[in-house]
């Protein structure tokens, strides 16, 4: 594959750097009559500028309505083809499932069952979650009516992800297509639709994945309300809705709006009436997150109310993730500002769930692309005209905004930045279409490059990639922990080692998960559960049985770890395997 990206980053380079030369070439006749033809696009015949004149005489002449048509038709087969390859073995690919995303997904059940988290806390504004790290709440509550309607299980917990995704992606197509045109739009469209960190993203539960998506719908109709007012509150409700996504949205909302804010009345494209009017929207929904983050700045008590409960959480370490709170902000910026360059453009490998080493988030080719989009971007709002001009400006304050946010948080992945990606798939798309503009043949080369990466990331992400994310996603644990709870058993000794030895939350939270366990249960307020009526802190125990817990006359169920089988023998207990974990059971309690 280095091979192969190497011969794709050096054709997208050549092709750019063509693209260039013709530019100058217009631009300059003189360089025109030197290089002759070679820098003419597709069926110019002179620099002199009567080409694109006859073709935009025949551009007039096209059935308006057929291309329209036409073009409508593409965006539902790109969409539907974005869906299909999406809901490949959804809910089994990637098997087993990530401990956060488990932990959003019991927060969810509970939501469902009793308005609670697993803890019993009213309503959250943000989740306990591990104590020493918080979680925001925003996909578990999205996740609460399909628990509703068809019960906690891979598939419910994943869906709201996908589901948002799908509406990023749109979100993109319209913000595209409104700041250049249709087909760009529809360009951008398919780029999102073949993008690794796109289609990977989507298909697990991971809560800060929600944040680009709700950020990109906000951008969406921001730029829609420079035509129609209304949209600009409808924009406000989905930045407000960030802020219940991901932590690090405190560090990119509020910088996008006040720029945004300052560029758009600078424009005279809103009113100080309507700046207020957005403020309360955007307030009136995320108070309840702010005053979260209010109450553990200041150590405030936890703030209990009918319709929500903002939590201090006294073990918090996540001030540690930003630069000004490190103890040498200015060589962790440094440092921070490494970490952005080699995950975000050089596309360096990350952690096995967020991306594939051989492709990258955007596959390994597109950064010429990307820095050429961003330039016609940047061009386009010094010199474009007012409408264009203005979203343009946007589009770049949503840029550097989120490039500042890389540099804010302490050593990013492809996770904690994933606010970037939709700008850089919205950038590559730019410059794709300018290039196929001018030179329509070169549409089938980037058709040939694209399509053979996309082909080639999916089968190693349904087959290499599928595999080892079952052992990265605890699938043989999962899978144990579900058997186990099915014997209900009077007793439970389940292996603290399934993340790293001894982590025990880790083995706690997937067992809730794995056997749906209910809040109630959990929280001590009742001793009844799958078949006995024992409380959950004598039920359940993550910890290594040993010396007399080991027992052959009572109804115990062991999840052990290969490495300790050995304590268990085969002559006084039925051992069944999944993987490197085992459940034990005492043979006169096998059923």
């Amino acid at each position: 594959m280095n091979v192969l990206n190497g011969i794709c980053l050096w054709m997208i380079i050549g092709i750019m750097a063509a693209a260039g030369a013709h530019c100058l070439a217009r631009r300059y006749p003189a360089l025109g009559r030197i290089f002759g033809r070679h820098f003419m696009p597709y069926g110019e015949k002179t620099i002199s500028g009567e080409g694109c004149a006859g073709n935009m005489r025949d551009s007039r002449r096209e059935d308006r309505a057929a291309v329209k048509r036409k073009n409508g038709l593409t965006v539902l087969l790109i969409l539907y083809g974005l869906i299909a390859i999406r809901s490949i073995g959804f809910g089994s690919i990637p098997g087993g499932f990530n401990q956060d995303g488990a932990m959003g997904a019991v927060d969810a059940l509970a939501l469902a069952n009793y308005g609670t988290d697993r803890f019993g806390s009213w309503l959250p504004a943000h989740f306990q979650a591990w104590g020493y790290g918080q979680m925001s709440v925003l996909l578990s509550y999205l996740t609460v009516p399909f628990i509703w309607l068809w019960g906690l299980n891979s598939v419910t917990a994943r869906l709201p992800m996908l589901l948002a995704s799908i509406a990023g992606a749109w979100a993109l197509y319209g913000l595209i297509q409104d700041i250049f045109g249709r087909r760009t739009g529809t360009l951008a469209l398919l780029c999102a639709a073949i993008a690794p960190w796109h289609f990977m993203q989507s298909r697990w539960a991971l809560d800060c994945n929600l944040f680009p998506h709700m950020f990109l719908l906000g951008l969406f109709f921001l730029n829609k309300g420079l035509q129609r007012s209304r949209y600009l509150y409808g924009s406000m409700v989905f930045f407000a809705l960030c802020m219940y996504a991901y932590g690090v949205s405190f560090y990119m909302v509020p910088v996008f709006l006040s720029a945004a804010c300052i560029a758009l009345l600078l424009a005279r494209k809103i009113s100080w009436r309507q700046v207020l009017l957005c403020a309360a929207v955007y307030f009136g929904i995320s108070w309840p997150i702010y005053g979260t983050m209010l109450i553990n700045f200041m150590g405030w008590e936890t703030v209990t109310l009918p319709f929500t409960t903002m939590a201090y959480f006294p073990d918090s370490m996540r001030s540690g993730d930003i630069v000004f709170f490190t103890e040498q902000p200015l060589a962790q910026l440094w440092s921070n500002a490494r970490t952005l360059w080699r995950q975000v453009f050089l596309q360096k490998p990350d952690l096995l769930w967020n991306a594939i080493d051989d492709f990258g988030t955007l596959y390994q080719c597109s950064m010429p692309l990307v820095l050429g989009g961003a330039g016609i971007t940047i061009q386009r709002a010094v010199k474009g005209e007012g409408a264009q001009r203005i979203s343009c400006v946007l589009l770049l304050i949503y840029w550097g905004a989120a490039l500042l946010t890389g540099l804010f948080i302490n050593n990013v992945n492809v996770n904690r930045i994933n606010i970037i990606f939709y700008c850089h798939i919205a950038f590559a798309s730019i410059a794709v279409y300018t290039i196929i503009k001018e030179w329509k043949h070169l549409a089938a080369v980037f058709a040939a490059v694209y399509g053979l990466l996309l082909v080639l990331f999916l089968n190693q992400y349904f087959t290499d990639w599928a595999q080892r994310m079952e052992t990265a996603f605890f699938a043989d644990f999962i899978e144990a922990v579900e058997y186990a709870g099915d014997l209900e058993a009077d007793y439970y000794y389940i292996t603290p080692d399934s993340q790293s030895d001894g982590s025990w939350w880790v083995s706690q939270i997937l067992t809730m998960y794995a056997v749906k366990m209910d809040a109630a249960y959990f929280q001590g307020r009742t001793d009844v559960f799958r078949g006995a009526e024992i409380s959950y802190e004598n039920r359940y125990h993550f910890y290594h049985a040993v010396g007399e817990l080991i027992q052959d006359n009572a109804n115990i169920v062991y999840v052990v770890r290969g490495d300790r089988i050995g304590d268990y023998e085969p002559a006084r207990f039925a051992r069944r395997q999944f993987g490197n974990y085992y459940v034990v059971v005492p043979w006169q309690y096998v059923r």
